[in-house]
């Protein structure tokens, strides 16, 4: 199985990481800046007692190399180094040299340099640095050199040290990291078993906010209110699954009832086409219902339809000759009036939700009745206002009036519909930006709907010829 880091490792991992890298970086920085200090004076010395050696060599010719009497560069506080010293004639053949040689001068390959700059070189078993300078009066060149041991011991000394304080910034970042990851994500952890309480189907799960301030507060508070609307998301679908099995089940007990009743026994002709016409009134609520089921399921899915612009009144005339069976077997005189609306949406959909509008108010109106549809401007939204003299909505009611289902209790019969229409209605203005609202109507009775749409453009002049020629007044 492979090894898997947590989100905590994972934060802990990456500040150790960067600090470790930052330490080892600020450690190796120092390292070659303390070395490299030494070395610089280590040369300036070098360099030093070369040129003197070489200028008491070039003014007294006579005298021999006597470099190892001069004190040699202090490498650290123990004192000065032992000194190397060679002098090489004009051929590169070794004048002389200091005993410390131990009569085996470095071969006249050593004169390739032509510089003075220091440089290490091996002798024997040893390492030395040295530097070349010219003694002008003899046409010779001088090597002074001294071992490097303590040098790089330094070096190695600084570099164990440093092993030593890296070793322990390691063990203490990465407990520090470790420990500062645990308190970040203490809230991711919570979440983390808020989410799989939640998924297990706990819906009481919260996170709790403790003395969190700032983000984490936040954050744990948005996390509480996704799982309430959650919650309320999976009531209500809950809700609606049970309305619409009940909804289902009447229609269907009842074509199962006429069917069986009908089969039971021979019948005469009469019989059978009366149990034929229950059921077809049965099978048309089946149909109805599962038609704004299926409407009802559709809305949000057409989010990405294309959309054009849409004359509301053309929509209205057009639902109005829908309806025109159901309006003329009621007797209803439906006017419609007001300023030519234009809105961007999908024509289907708006005209789903006005002809809902407009059937709910027929269902609902008294024969005879008049139901008003007028299209005002209100502070750049475009108003629809459906107006019926049917009994209202009860002031129980008010809340109810657009949950699924519901139908009001004073006209459920024959002319109820499926309960789902004005929620439709509603969906479909919410989609299109807008929403649809139950009016107030204090002094006279029926119901007012009014529906808030966003305007695509400057709508035209209002047109208050109503649908039978007259101007009427809405309120």
């Amino acid at each position: 199985m492979p090894f898997q880091v947590g989100f905590r490792g994972s934060i802990a991992l990456v500040a150790a990481v960067l600090s470790l890298l930052t330490l080892g970086i600020s450690f190796a920085l120092v390292s070659l800046s303390v070395n490299g200090s030494q070395e610089r004076q280590f040369d300036e010395a070098l360099v030093a007692v070369a040129q003197a050696e070489a200028l008491d060599l070039s003014q007294h010719p006579e005298e021999v190399i006597a470099i190892s009497d001069r004190p040699g560069p202090a490498a650290n506080d123990v004192g000065p180094l032992p000194l190397f010293g060679a002098l090489y004639g004009p051929d590169g053949g070794v004048v002389s040299a200091t005993p410390t040689f131990e009569g085996a001068a470095p071969p006249k390959d050593i004169l390739a340099r032509l510089d003075v700059r220091p440089f290490d070189f091996q002798w024997h078993t040893r390492v030395l640095r040295g530097v070349l300078v010219p003694v002008a009066s003899r046409h010779a060149r001088l090597l002074v050199a001294a071992p490097r041991s303590d040098l790089d011991g330094d070096a190695a000394f600084l570099r164990r040290a440093m092993m030593v304080i890296f070793g322990i910034a390691l063990a203490w970042t990465v407990l520090l990291a470790f420990g500062i990851a645990t308190r970040i994500t203490r809230t991711h952890r919570t979440i983390v078993e808020t989410a799989r309480r939640v998924s297990a189907g706990d819906l009481s799960a919260r996170v709790s906010s403790g003395s969190r301030t700032g983000e984490m507060a936040a954050l744990a508070r948005d996390i509480n209110q996704m799982i309430d609307r959650l919650a309320v998301l999976l009531s209500s679908q809950q809700q609606f699954i049970a309305r619409a099995a009940h909804e289902l089940r009447s229609p269907l007990s009842t074509l199962y009832g006429e069917l069986s009743h009908a089969v039971r026994r021979p019948r005469g002709a009469d019989e059978y086409r009366a149990a034929v016409e229950q059921a077809l009134r049965s099978t048309r609520k089946l149909k109805d219902l599962t038609e704004d089921l299926l409407a009802l399921a559709r809305v949000g899915a057409r989010a990405i339809a294309p959309t054009q612009i849409t004359a509301l009144k053309e929509v209205a005339a057009e639902v109005q000759e829908e309806l025109r069976d159901l309006i003329d077997e009621r007797r209803i005189t439906v006017r419609v009036f007001g300023e030519d609306l234009r809105v961007e949406g999908r024509p289907s959909d708006l005209a789903r939700m006005l002809r809902n509008l407009v059937e709910n108010a027929v269902r609902y109106s008294p024969p005879e009745g008049t139901i008003d549809v007028g299209f005002t401007v209100s502070e750049g939204t475009g108003v629809i206002q459906v107006v019926d003299e049917g009994p209202g909505v009860a002031a129980e009611d008010r809340s109810e009036i657009f949950a699924p289902f519901f139908r009001r209790g004073d006209q459920v019969g024959s002319q109820a519909g499926s309960g789902l229409g004005l929620t439709i209605a509603r969906e479909i203005a919410r989609l299109h930006g807008g929403d649809l609202l139950l009016g107030e109507r204090v002094d006279q009775r029926g119901a007012l709907f009014i529906v808030r749409l966003p305007l695509a453009a400057t709508s035209a002049g209002g047109d208050e010829r109503a649908a039978d020629g007259s101007t009427p007044d809405p309120g």
